[in-house]
């Protein structure tokens, strides 16, 4: 059975809000987690599996789409002007508006694990895609 749509407005990017290191980032356009674990049936005698066997949680993928202006401000804000020795920190994503649950994901022991820039003619903006790792989920 289909779950029906809370108030009949599902969630959209507008609705979601993405704090780091304790600050809002106003100039973030993506963000992008993942937590996956390896599973497999394990075989003993015949052809069916006789148990399954549990890999280790890996928390990957984490990267962040930001305008240039607004990395800079982490970069700014870091030791020695550089993002890679920022002590691990929290990245809050909040889902929810007024007409639906306020939900949160608390990404934690955050580190950023590169410092890139890329831009090009006739570009109207600049983004830098901020990769990051961190080391499990608060819901």
């Amino acid at each position: 059975m289909a779950t029906p749509l809370i108030n009949g407005i599902n969630g959209a990017w507008n609705d979601v809000t993405v704090t780091a290191n304790g600050r809002i980032l106003i100039g973030i356009t993506a963000i992008t987690y993942n937590v996956k674990q390896k599973k497999e049936n394990n075989y003993g005698t015949g052809a069916e599996p006789v148990s399954r066997g549990y890999g280790a949680v890996e928390y990957d993928g984490g990267e962040m789409e930001l305008y240039l202006e607004e990395w800079k401000k982490f970069i700014a804000d870091s030791p020695a002007g550089n993002p890679l020795l920022e002590p691990p920190f929290t990245i809050a994503v909040t889902f929810g508006n007024s007409a639906s649950a306020i939900k949160k994901d608390v990404l934690l022991m955050c580190e950023f694990t590169e410092n890139n820039m890329s831009t090009k003619q006739g570009d109207t903006k600049i983004m830098v895609k901020v990769p990051f790792v961190y080391a499990g989920i608060s819901r």
